[in-house]
């Protein structure tokens, strides 16, 4: 029986260096470095959108004789460069709500676990990129390195839980674990929208870029919609999770006054 014990004993310190190893690739320092990088992306990729649409539009107008394409190449750049600006205030916004709602968790296991779950996951859709490449398909290239990347950043979040004001506390009830537990999709959400919306801009972009080849009306509004949704998604999920987090206040406001009464 101890020589089982023994060999028990060496697996999980195997696995237990392995995790430390995963944690190390995720960790705090390396998810701002990826956020600061994005950053300079977002400026620029919201920029060259600028010219590209204008240009696009030019180019289709050229084509077409619509009317109202002419207006919209001159106006577009100037509408989206100034629904970002309106959007900007929005990112701090989106921090602040995270630093004001703090939720408990009574274990970091569960969130280890689900770490491991999301490295395990992303590792796959990284795979299933490079089958995608292979086959020529370009939807499912994109879509499985997406998957692949909020994936690694939501372990990421989930080894880290103070990015996300989540505080392991072992008074924490079954109920606040169970808010902590469902919020943290609705969190990571919220941490990552700078992530989101460059991702979002940078799809945009793309399509955008496609159609200067071969200009068409049906890609010309589809790059559109991906910029705006780039630009409009901080001020979407900050209404959205707004919204949710009233009822989630109503359901540990009575967690709370729970606790008070034992």
């Amino acid at each position: 029986m101890k020589k089982f014990d023994s060999i028990l004993k060496k697996i999980f310190s195997f696995f237990t260096t392995f995790i430390s190893f995963l944690k190390k690739i995720t960790s705090v320092a390396v998810i701002r470095k990826f956020d600061k990088f994005l950053e300079k992306i977002y400026s620029t990729t919201l920029i060259v959108s600028c010219f590209v649409i204008f240009i696009i539009g030019l180019i289709i107008y050229g084509k077409s004789q619509l009317g109202w394409v002419l207006p919209l190449a001159i106006l577009g750049p100037i509408l989206i460069l100034f629904i970002a600006y309106l959007a900007k205030d929005f990112h701090e916004a989106n921090k602040d709500l995270i630093k004001s709602n703090t939720t408990t968790i009574g274990n970091a296991a569960i969130l280890n676990f689900g770490a491991v779950i999301s490295l395990f996951l992303s590792a796959i859709f990284f795979i299933f990129a490079f089958i995608g490449i292979s086959e020529g398909s370009l939807t499912a290239v994109i879509t499985s390195l997406l998957a692949s990347l909020f994936l690694f950043i939501s372990a990421g979040t989930q080894f880290n839980p103070t990015l996300l004001n989540v505080v392991v506390d072992k008074k924490s009830s079954a109920g606040e674990d169970f808010i902590s537990i469902f919020s943290l999709s609705l969190k990571s959400m919220l941490y990552f929208e700078k992530i989101i919306s460059t991702i979002l801009l940078v799809l945009g972009n793309i399509i955008l870029v496609i159609n200067l080849i071969n200009p068409s009306l049906a890609y010309f509004f589809s790059g559109l919609g991906f910029l705006s949704a780039g630009i409009a998604y901080p001020v979407l999920i900050y209404i959205f999770f707004t919204i949710f987090w009233f009822f989630n206040s109503i359901f540990l406001a009575i967690l709370s006054l729970a606790k008070k009464n034992k």
